[in-house]
């Protein structure tokens, strides 16, 4: 898969320690707006503090203003996103990953964009390639048909969106920091927001065992400086040219309100419902 991106331009953007986790939600879905030139591609690589970013579906469950003390008491900002799936955790020891792009081929499609992810991740973590696997590790938190596991222990997960021929491709990975306590703050949420409540949505039953970071995987000490060479030399290896990314009058000017729509919309799930 990693041939769809071969040869092509890379605009790379840096955003690290952002105070507000609405930040980079906005700014993707901006750069999804702002991508156009089918030879070129966004990488938006970024950190946030302590963060709690979840899904639509999170905010339905039965107690979900008594649901949010679990993250509140552990110093955590909740944020709503607008990209599928359910809750995770981000913190300093948590890279999130973005690539933005017009579909590199026709009817280029979801597994595709996932397929293309996995095999970018395994050449940024060449020792660990043919230990990961992509398949659902369904008692971590956000599940999916796509978590990247090794040894049946979740490190990874990868969310996608599209707007007509635009797509954005979304990664977080634990590179390091204590991964049992972050699942234990998702299932404390999930615990106090269901209690004993019959629910028709299907939350997973959070196992911290089954999640893990990848110094531990890989038994490897990794900063996010070394990540962020390692991508760049995948991308070399690809005959892409990397170049900073530079924000636009106009993809100021349409940041902006997406901000202002993502602002309104946490503030009506976190406040106003």
């Amino acid at each position: 898969m990693l041939d769809l991106i071969r040869n092509k331009k890379f605009n790379i953007y840096k955003t690290l320690n952002i105070v507000n986790p609405l930040i980079p939600i906005a700014t993707d879905e901006m750069f999804l707006r702002s991508v156009s030139d089918n030879n070129e591609c966004i990488l938006h690589m970024y950190t946030l503090p302590n963060s709690a970013i979840i899904g639509a579906p999170d905010t339905r469950v039965p107690f979900f203003d008594e649901a949010l003390f679990a993250f509140y008491r552990n110093n955590i900002i909740p944020a709503v996103r607008n990209i599928g799936g359910l809750g995770i955790i981000s913190d300093k020891g948590i890279l999130n990953l973005s690539i933005i792009m017009n579909k590199p081929k026709e009817n280029f499609s979801i597994n595709e964009g996932y397929e293309l992810m996995t095999d970018f991740i395994k050449a940024i973590f060449p020792e660990g390639a043919n230990k990961i696997d992509a398949i659902e590790i369904s008692n971590s938190y956000c599940p999916g048909d796509y978590d990247l596991s090794i040894n049946g222990k979740k490190f990874a997960g990868i969310a996608q969106r599209k707007i007509k021929d635009a797509v954005v491709v979304s990664i977080y990975i634990s590179v390091f920091g204590d991964q049992q306590k972050r699942a234990n703050i998702m299932r404390e949420f999930y615990d106090i927001g269901i209690k004993d409540q019959p629910i028709n949505y299907k939350y997973p039953k959070i196992d911290p065992n089954r999640m893990e970071t990848l110094e531990k995987l890989l038994h490897k000490n990794f900063t996010l400086e070394d990540v962020y060479d390692r991508v760049e030399k995948v991308l070399y290896s690809l005959d892409c040219e990397q170049v900073e990314g530079e924000y636009t009058e106009e993809m100021i000017e349409e940041y902006n309100s997406i901000f202002k729509q993502a602002k309104e919309r946490n503030e009506y799930f976190l406040e106003g419902r």
